[in-house]
């Protein structure tokens, strides 16, 4: 494998999966990355309140970039966000009627994709694959950048 190929190949499948996403649910107004956070909010919602910060750690997004989402997710009516009890500066999060139905239409075209993905890998690989993306995702987030 040449110098530099795992990045660039990162790169590019990271760009088809967004584009594919972003084409997909373009028609409700909705980006990949909002579809993303619907689905995981619909999944977290289930076990409790989703707040911001469970947003950032399991995204590996910047606090501001998580704010700026919601705000335009709120905007676009996809989201409510509601006070906490006992402490008015926290504000959870909950998905709208019309959320709950981008969730289910995001949710078949991942799946689709998902398929697509590794439609010619053994269990293994798929197993292997995975294993190695979240082994270099740990390795990113424990970098040290030099200047």
């Amino acid at each position: 494998m040449g110098k530099n190929e795992i990045g660039k190949y990162i790169q590019i499948v990271s760009r088809q999966l967004k584009r594919n996403m972003d084409e997909t649910l373009s028609k409700y107004n909705v980006t990949g990355v909002q579809s993303m956070l619907i689905g995981y909010i619909y999944k977290k919602s289930k076990q409790g309140e989703v707040f911001a910060k469970d947003i950032e750690e399991e995204f590996d997004m910047r606090k501001a970039t998580v704010t700026g989402i919601i705000q335009l997710m709120e905007s676009n009516g996809l989201i409510i966000r509601k006070a906490k009890q006992g402490d008015c500066r926290l504000k959870s999060i909950a998905l709208t009627p019309r959320a709950l139905q981008i969730e289910k239409i995001a949710k078949k075209q991942i799946n689709i994709t998902e398929k697509e993905i590794v439609k010619e890998m053994t269990k293994e690989e798929q197993e292997i694959f995975l294993k190695l993306l979240k082994k270099a995702s740990y390795n990113l987030c424990n970098l040290e950048v030099k200047k």
